[in-house]
């Protein structure tokens, strides 16, 4: 009895008090709390050695890079040189200070060195140091602006500050120039790494240091390995600019694993006697929880999972025991069981209607189609998927309330289309779940699908997509506004075209979306179209992974400048070597590429890999240059003129010795765009070349505009100007105008000796084709540039009476002989 009238909270009490004995029992016996303090007052031990002697170094830093900037100012040379401004003579005698006693002896380690104007405007900088900081880049900003703010004689002692540029850290120190006199300011900027590492040996302990990063930029021999970090102390000092932001942080550690030996036996008793303990107090608590509170919630517990597994069970009784809570609880779950049991009647009809059109909606749909091929199904239907034409316009531009009212309209027209509207099925006539009939319902949005039973061929389907069309092609009438909605609709043949509800679905939408494309009104499924369009997908997805799997290769064609008979440069063709097509040229998978979006990937590959070899060919001794081809998406790149030098800077090759190509159509399908890019490239040094010229549509006006050096007459042009008059007219005017343009001409595909002679007549500069030398692998051009039919000139520089210059490429003249094999 007392039980019965014990409350929850009396329950939770006596529980809580267990708990509470045996918590206390544990903390007397524990000695886990004094070992954590003991730890933590090493560690803060360590933290406050680690931060005197960070502090001592860094100040120890600050007194050199001051003494070397004392240095510097002291010699006649800098003084005279910083008065002329004389920026050349400053930035060698800054240079040389990287090569003094202080930087090669690791006393300091130097990244940069600047002299600024009284106004801290940069008068020069040394050339040598961290790449990241060239081009006068800001280091430590505020401790300039700090700078700049003194005044009078507070302008002449020394400051420094700690900051962070690009995630390194470093140390920076502003010494005035000319002592009590100041004339500018020298600022010295070192990285403070090499000077934290002495901690290790002054503090005796293993040292780490990391970057804000989280990337460890030293780390000692000592540190232990990860696996035994739980058995060591690890104090951390995080070293922060002015403006709070974390600059590096220094660790460093003590092993404690032979306490950690001496404590082991003591907390093995520890752990013993809390275990009894432990076992004792939850025995009590059980035996409480259990009587009062764990069997009633069990058996309300069961009841809640019978409801689940049948709904029907909804509004049982349960029987109430336990504490007075519970009692209640269970009392209260009596009546929502009631309430649940009414709703659930009311959620389940309405869980298969659309409330806008009071059709079946999507799930309803699904599970009528699953129904209807569950097991196979022998009666043949057809599919209609249907979406509106132009309902997003009226539903934009008149709002959403014109547009659910168009969706009724819609919905009422297409209940009315087929002969017997009485065997559709209809939410509200209490058949939600009734899945015998046909059907039509909305999917979503401006989506509509129907099913009519006994169609096995598509003749049968047609005369009903007719007067779906029909229907829709009826102007709609909402207030004072008129709309004209067409329908798009796919259709499928079951069990023809699909033999499961996804895959009708799937192969419904692909019919539709081709109706949609094709503005024919309704198609059926094509399982051509079908297998075609995954072979597409399929090799879109390929082309894909091959940009990242180096399946990608070029291969290169010389370039012949015909005056001299020299190879000028060659042109980068890419090719795809496929796993399991073989080697796949470029006309089968640049327009796929353009396509799906690859285009400027590919390009940025092409363009990376052909200045890479172009920079190993010319540290050969070979002083070609090479073209790439462009396409009209690389001109919308935002930052595509930035690649391109950045690539450029990287690779190590002037951009005089890089062609980009673009065809007619790309400049011309928007000049003015093609004139901002193209000028930014020209600025840059790059050569701009016409690709194809002739075969496309160019504006004379705006191609003498264009800053374009060649252009390329097409080979459509050059292959039968033997043979065809109109193709060597059109190529003797191309060449007349570019040169009265002042630009040169390259002609391709140059298949014969004949050809090669009549150009070089007609004045052309330079040519490329199979007659000169088809395209070749990275490793055959150079075995190529290299062969005994090639004669090689490398000498170490243009000698005075106008020899060749250094590494050229000389062919011989006979035709017979001309180019190598």
């Amino acid at each position: 009895m007392l039980m019965q009238r014990l409350t929850m909270r009396a329950s939770l009490t006596l529980t809580i008090v267990v708990m509470g004995l045996f918590a206390l029992g544990l903390a007397l016996l524990s000695g886990e709390v004094y070992r954590r303090q003991t730890l933590d007052n090493q560690r803060a031990a360590m933290v406050g050695m680690l931060s005197f002697k960070t502090g001592e170094l860094l100040k120890d830093l600050e007194i050199k890079s001051r003494d070397l900037a004392l240095t510097i100012q002291h010699g006649s040379e800098f003084r005279r040189a910083f008065a002329d401004r004389d920026t050349r003579s400053l930035t060698r005698l800054l240079d040389r200070q990287f090569h003094q006693y202080l930087e090669t002896a690791g006393v300091v380690k130097l990244q940069k060195l600047r002299a600024f104007d009284l106004d801290y405007a940069l008068v020069a900088e040394s050339s040598e140091g961290d790449p990241a900081l060239a081009d006068g880049k800001v280091v430590c900003p505020t401790l300039i602006e700090q700078a700049r703010a003194r005044r009078g004689h507070q302008r002449l002692p020394p400051i420094s500050q700690l900051c962070v540029s690009a995630g390194q850290p470093y140390e920076s120190v502003i010494v005035p120039i000319g002592g009590l006199r100041p004339m500018g300011y020298l600022q010295i900027i070192t990285n403070p790494i090499t000077s934290l590492i002495p901690l290790e040996s002054s503090l005796g302990m293993p040292l780490k240091l990391i970057l804000p990063s989280g990337q460890d930029i030293y780390r000692s021999r000592t540190w232990l390995p990860h696996e035994v970090m739980d058995d060591a102390l690890v104090a951390e000092y995080p070293l922060q600019t002015p403006t709070g932001r974390p600059a590096l942080t220094i660790a460093i550690l003590k092993d404690i694993r032979p306490l950690y030996e001496k404590l082991a036996t003591t907390r093995y008793l520890i752990m013993l006697v809390a275990g009894l303990i432990t076992v004792l107090a939850i025995a009590v608590a059980l035996l409480v929880l259990r009587r009062t509170t764990l069997r009633p919630l069990m058996a309300l517990h069961d009841h809640v999972r019978n409801v689940r597994k049948d709904r029907a069970r909804l509004g049982d009784t349960l029987a109430s025991g336990g504490t007075l809570e519970i009692r209640e609880l269970s009392r209260d779950f009596n009546a929502l069981s009631m309430e649940l049991r009414d709703m659930n009647l009311v959620l389940e009809h309405m869980a298969y209607i659309d409330r806008l059109t009071e059709l079946p909606n999507r799930s309803h749909f699904h599970e009528y189609l699953r129904q209807r091929t569950k097991n196979r199904s022998r009666t043949p239907f057809a599919l209609f998927i249907m979406d509106l034409d132009r309902f997003k316009e009226v539903n934009d531009t008149f709002g959403h309330d014109i547009g659910d009212q168009l969706l009724k309209q819609v919905s009422t027209r297409l209940k009315g289309v087929l002969l017997r509207p009485e065997a559709l099925t209809r939410p509200n006539d209490g058949a939600a779940k009734n899945f015998e009939n046909e059907i039509i319902a909305r999917l979503g949005g401006d989506e509509f699908a129907a099913v009519v039973l006994g169609i096995d061929e598509a003749s049968q389907a047609v005369p009903i997509a007719q007067k779906f069309i029909a229907a829709m092609g009826q102007a709609f009438q909402i207030g004072v506004h008129s709309f004209d909605v067409g329908v798009s609709i796919g259709i499928v043949l079951y069990p023809k075209d699909g033999a499961d509800s996804m895959t009708l679905m799937r192969q419904g939408d692909i019919a539709m979306y081709q109706a949609k494309q094709s503005k024919r009104g309704y198609v059926f499924f094509d399982i051509e179209r079908d297998h075609h369009k995954m072979l597409q997908l399929t090799f879109e997805r390929d082309l894909r992974t091959a940009i990242g799997n180096e399946e990608l290769e070029l291969h290169y064609q010389p370039i012949i400048e015909l005056r001299t008979n020299k190879v000028r440069g060659v042109e980068a063709l890419v090719r795809w070597r496929h796993p399991r097509q073989g080697l796949i040229q470029p006309e089968k998978f640049i327009h796929v590429s353009e396509q799906c979006g690859l285009i400027p990937l590919l390009t940025r590959w092409v363009l990376n890999r052909a200045l890479e070899h172009c920079s190993l060919w010319r540290r050969m001794g070979y002083p070609m240059d090479v073209s790439v081809n462009l396409s009209v998406m690389n001109l919308h790149e935002p930052d595509f003129a930035d690649y391109v030098e950045n690539t450029l800077r990287q690779c190590e090759v002037e951009p005089s010795s890089l062609s980009l190509e673009l065809t007619e159509s790309a400049v011309m399908s928007d000049p003015n765009h093609a004139y901002e890019v193209l000028s930014r490239l020209d600025a840059l040094g790059v050569r701009i070349s016409i690709d194809d010229f002739g075969t496309g549509y160019s504006s004379l006006a705006y191609l003498k505009l264009l800053p374009v050096d060649m252009i390329k007459i097409d080979k459509s042009f050059v292959i039968d100007m033997k043979q065809d008059n109109n193709d060597a007219v059109i190529v003797r005017s191309t060449i007349d105008l570019a040169h009265n343009m002042s630009l040169r001409v390259v002609a391709e595909g140059v298949e014969n000796p004949e050809t090669l002679r009549l150009l070089s007549a007609l004045g052309c500069d330079e040519v490329q084709g199979f007659f000169v030398k088809p395209p070749l692998t990275y490793d055959e051009l150079i075995e190529w540039l290299g062969s005994s039919t090639t004669s090689m000139k490398r000498r170490r520089g243009a000698t005075a009476n106008g020899s060749e210059s250094p590494a050229s490429v000389t062919l011989r003249r006979s035709h017979a002989s001309r180019l190598p094999d």
